[in-house]
């Protein structure tokens, strides 16, 4: 599973937070934030440590940005894994969940895969599919209800969230869900620490936008 935490230019994460989120999400974390007017700075650990996790944040606390801690389900843990994954010069994304989807490399995950294989073949030719309502829609059925996705284009200087209702909002951030952190701490119910696999959706129709 994971956690992905959108934190808006004004608002602030607190550092129990991120605290709890690096002792629940061992496996790796990532960092994304708009550094100007074209592009997007990005931090990655193979491994979890708050010390490190925090300086990544206070460089960054000013901006809008996007965290993402792993927990890995699929795939090694390896640089490779550690999200954010660049998915065309501009657009970076991360993944919350378990897909089912092909994996062609071995020790990849299915965060990299669909970055990789499924999303940068439609988006290199045309970016701005990603800010179409339909496009989302089609998001949402490929990947499920347990699954998220955020992206941050670094051209439009927007950021993404596929499955946003299905996660949490708290104190101006956007969590991806409640799982992998002490949310009772925090005032939030704490969701079953069960890993949930999506069902196989058909990528047929996210292709077709393509043609």
């Amino acid at each position: 599973m994971c956690l992905i935490i959108h934190k808006p230019r004004h608002a602030e994460v607190p550092v129990d937070l991120l605290r709890s989120a690096a002792e629940h999400n061992p496996d790796g974390f990532g960092l994304m934030a708009f550094g100007g007017a074209s592009w997007v700075n990005v931090t990655r650990r193979r491994t979890t440590c708050f010390n490190a996790l925090h300086r990544a944040y206070r460089s960054v606390e000013d901006q809008e940005c996007v965290i993402h801690l792993r927990l890995r389900t699929r795939g090694g843990i390896t640089a490779a894994n550690t999200h954010p994954f660049r998915v065309t010069p501009d657009v970076y994304m991360v993944h919350n969940g378990t897909l089912d989807i092909e994996c062609r490399v071995q020790g990849r995950s299915d965060s990299w895969h669909a970055a990789h294989d499924y999303l940068r073949p439609i988006l290199r030719h045309n970016p701005d599919l990603l800010h179409s309502q339909d496009f989302q829609a089609l998001l949402k059925t490929w990947i499920g209800p347990d699954n998220r996705l955020v992206f941050m284009d670094a051209r439009r200087q927007k950021t993404v969230i596929v499955n946003r209702e299905h996660g949490v909002e708290f104190q101006g951030l956007w969590l991806s869900n409640t799982r992998w952190f002490d949310a009772g701490q925090f005032g939030l119910p704490q969701q079953e620490r069960v890993p949930v696999e999506s069902l196989p959706v058909s990528f047929v129709k996210l292709k077709a936008m393509n043609k």
